[in-house]
């Protein structure tokens, strides 16, 4: 690993994760997964995703002392990153050519509630930034915490998918340098969501999407929406 930031935040210690930490990386978040309450909330990488991450892309750690507490990434993989801006754009085209995917949001359970989770993930948005990227989240549809998050950084919903029976996740993209939605929660299209039951209605999503509605914001189950017209 390497040392980036002393103090980063709350004293705790930032660093960048390689290559040779997967051992350690992956035992972090197998063990935590293995602890949350919903264990569908984090889609574990396959062993060479992760390691895939770990050497060509952006991995942070957060430390306290020498005990990692948090994690986040952003993966460089160029087709991926296509297939990603495919999937938002057959939903309704906005013409991006890539979206890099920013994932392995973990906290430990015993540092929750201190905002670590946002500023993690602000390290992507900067990131983001420096290179001039755009990069695009993986959110399951009833994990409403993270979706918070994501949504409280500029990061619209553009894209859902159905993988299987209890993984249904929408793709949050955070454009760089792009006019950025109203956030009055007066001026949105509000859909009541049924988050918390097996059906999420992403089919109602989906047809909200195709029609150049954005995801902006959430509240307990509803998720807001708003017309592509409406952009500053």
């Amino acid at each position: 690993m390497i040392r980036l930031k002393d103090n980063a935040y709350n004293g705790y210690s930032l660093c960048k994760m390689q290559e040779s930490d997967f051992v350690f990386v992956k035992t972090f978040l197998d063990i935590q997964r293995a602890k949350l309450d919903r264990i569908e909330f984090f889609y574990p990488y396959k062993d060479e995703e992760l390691l895939s991450v770990l050497k060509q892309g952006c991995f942070w750690g957060l430390f306290d002392k020498d005990k990692l507490i948090a994690t986040f990434a952003i993966d460089f993989d160029e087709d991926y990153a296509q297939t990603l801006a495919n999937l938002i754009n057959s939903f309704y085209d906005i013409g991006i050519e890539r979206a890099y995917e920013s994932s392995g949001l973990m906290v430990d359970e015993t540092y929750r509630g201190q905002g670590i989770a946002k500023y993690m993930m602000s390290q992507a948005c900067n990131e983001a930034e420096k290179r001039k990227i755009d990069i695009c989240g993986v959110v399951h549809t009833q994990n409403v915490a993270s979706m918070s998050t994501f949504f409280s950084l500029g990061f619209e919903m553009r894209a859902t998918w159905h993988m299987s029976e209890g993984y249904d996740f929408i793709y949050l993209l955070k454009r760089i340098n792009f006019q950025k939605v109203l956030r009055s929660k007066e001026k949105y299209d509000k859909i009541e969501e049924t988050i918390g039951q097996a059906n999420t209605n992403t089919k109602e999503h989906n047809a909200l999407l195709s029609r150049g509605y954005v995801g902006v914001s959430c509240q307990d189950t509803t998720i807001y929406f708003t017309k592509k017209e409406k952009l500053l």
